[in-house]
């Protein structure tokens, strides 16, 4: 029997949800990779021997669609919002407003790009696949690694950063125990069965979710002047430097932490183009997207920069190091409208989404790696997986990696938060930039091979400026860092941190391509039809989206919540 992977609903983030097991013995073969790309996975149920006994294969399919609409919801929302923030508005709030409008614009056209890819072929992989398949498989290696990375070193970022709510409690308590703490939490969470990774997903979320509404009408009632006692209007923005503290530097600098803040918003689409009616997810997620971050990142670091002074002390800082003394701009607003419960609620809510990116960061890291390893990317081991389909060693291996990470935050006074989110920052918008060259790779193929655009269930609104426009401004985000790092002398940690990643991309890049001797795709003989809407023909794909909606009040509840959320 051959089961198509596409048909069986939702897969997380890059790799396949939970395949029982990869090994022979146990009955199942996954189709090897062609030349060009990853062709549509199928699973093949077979007549293998296993100590002279028959053997059964079983699929896993733990995660539901509530869970997947929250987990999209809040995947996104972590220690990069509740404390890197921080970071942000110390460059003033006129630069922190600037950077995150920017990156919201970029993620909206990279999200269109990877909307009309995932729409016409939601494969396991998502963009690291497509880059393997459009571009150069040499190409879709480094891509692989460098998003494996960019997971790693944010889950790394996480366990260090749990640390600051929890001090506000128990500042004398060494901040290393929190971080071992989370990773023995997120590890064991990560053991258990993918639907029991799901329901703690989706409370968590809901859990960010409900505590940012919260900030947000808490912020524009003290902005106002209606709690705290104190009328700010735009005070903030006329104080000492303000709006913009270091000029135009500080504006280019402020851009790789609201980069490392809003990375996660493609595993949206990674999540609904896996799921099992891609048509009709894929276009709705992309839409909601501007008005997610909208709501969630723009609006919350505009209120930020009304309330809080640039230089509070309070604010964390590249040389603030392990100092309890600072806390969350979100504590900070609510300890100036005197509500100081929930100021402590705040910090519960930040010690929660701490473990819960830090858990979908490691969920994210070692199914990326896992599917390398099933792609010859990785070392084969990687792509065992327990009797539960949990790919344990690829997972030791990810928690392994992250730790050591971790541990450097010994060294030096906030050194590693920087470096740690430069890298994890730079990571990010090289999984964008790189979205959008396989979507007009896909696009000029697409021509060439005399295709209609009309054949596009989704087509990417704005094309070709949307994804040119993206690559050139991720271009210049990226380029401009040299900027800020020659501004006052050479800071070699702003350098270092911001310019580490493309050497280390472009060494995978070319080093697999000269050892493999791979070649870059034709346009002519590129594979558009593997895999081509999760394997449905376009009738079958009608009958889908025609299908009427039925659903239980419990349902219906949460689709009008999700809806009222983004």
């Amino acid at each position: 029997m051959v089961v198509n992977l596409a048909r069986y609903g939702s897969l997380r983030h890059s790799g396949y949800d939970d395949i029982d097991s990869i090994k022979t013995n146990q009955g199942l073969e996954v189709e090897e990779l062609g030349a060009t790309g990853y062709s549509t996975p199928t699973v093949e149920e077979g007549p293998v021997e296993n100590g002279g006994g028959e053997s059964k294969t079983e699929l896993v399919r733990g995660l539901s669609q509530r869970c997947i609409s929250f987990i999209a919801l809040g995947g996104v929302i972590g220690s990069g919002l509740f404390i890197g923030t921080g970071t942000a508005l110390s460059a003033g709030p006129g630069s922190a407003l600037i950077a995150y409008s920017i990156v919201s614009v970029i993620i909206y056209f990279t999200m269109t790009s990877l909307g009309e890819l995932a729409t016409y072929l939601p494969i396991p992989g998502s963009f690291n696949a497509y880059g393997t398949r459009f571009v150069d498989p040499a190409f879709g290696f480094a891509l692989s690694w460098n998003y494996w990375l960019n997971w790693v070193s944010t889950v790394a970022y996480e366990a260090g950063a749990v640390a600051i709510p929890i001090s506000y409690w128990l500042p004398h308590v060494n901040f290393a125990v929190w971080g071992i703490s989370l990773m023995v939490i997120v590890v064991t969470i990560n053991c258990i069965t993918v639907r029991g990774y799901g329901e703690a997903e989706f409370w968590f979320a809901l859990i960010k979710i409900m505590a940012i509404c919260m900030f947000i009408i808490v912020a524009i009632i003290v902005a106002a002047g209606g709690l705290g006692g104190h009328h700010y209007g735009f005070e903030m923005w006329r104080y000492k430097q303000a709006p913009f503290v270091g000029g135009f530097g500080g504006v280019l600098n402020t851009f790789i932490q609201a980069g490392f803040s809003m990375q996660g918003s493609e595993l949206v689409g990674v999540v609904a183009a896996e799921s099992q009616r891609p048509a009709k997810l894929i276009p709705r997620a992309t839409r909601q997207i501007v008005f997610r971050l909208a709501i969630f990142f723009v609006l919350s670091v505009f209120l930020m920069g009304l309330i809080i002074p640039y230089d509070d002390p309070q604010l964390i800082s590249m040389n603030s190091g392990n100092d309890s003394s600072v806390i969350s701009p979100f504590t900070i607003v609510f300890l100036k409208a005197g509500i100081a419960p929930a100021a402590h609620i705040m910090n519960a809510v930040m010690v929660t989404s701490s473990i819960s990116a830090c858990s979908s960061g490691l969920y994210a890291a070692c199914r990326t790696v896992h599917v390398m390893a099933m792609q010859g990317h990785a070392p084969k081991i990687l792509g065992r997986t327990t009797r539960r389909g949990v790919p344990l060693f690829a997972l030791l291996f990810c928690a392994a990696v992250t730790l050591g990470l971790w541990a450097f935050n010994f060294v030096g006074q906030g050194i590693v938060f920087v470096f740690l989110t430069g890298v994890s920052g730079v990571a990010g918008y090289l999984a964008w930039a790189s979205i959008c060259v396989v979507h007009i790779r896909f696009r000029m193929a697409w021509k060439r091979q005399g295709h209609e655009l009309e054949e596009l269930r989704y087509r990417a609104p704005l094309y070709p400026f949307g994804p040119v426009f993206c690559f050139v401004l991720i271009c210049v985000v990226i380029f401009g860092q040299a900027y800020p790092s020659f501004q006052n002398g050479f800071d070699k940690i702003t350098f270092f941190s911001s310019f580490l990643e493309l050497p280390l991309f472009a060494l995978l890049w070319v080093g697999w391509k000269r050892w493999k001797r791979t070649k870059v795709v034709a346009l002519a003989t590129m594979d558009l039809d593997s895999g081509a809407r999760g394997g449905l023909t376009l009738e079958e794909e009608d009958d889908m989206l025609a299908e009427p909606s039925k659903m239980g009040f419990k349902a219906l509840a949460l689709k009008v919540v999700a809806g009222i959320l983004g």
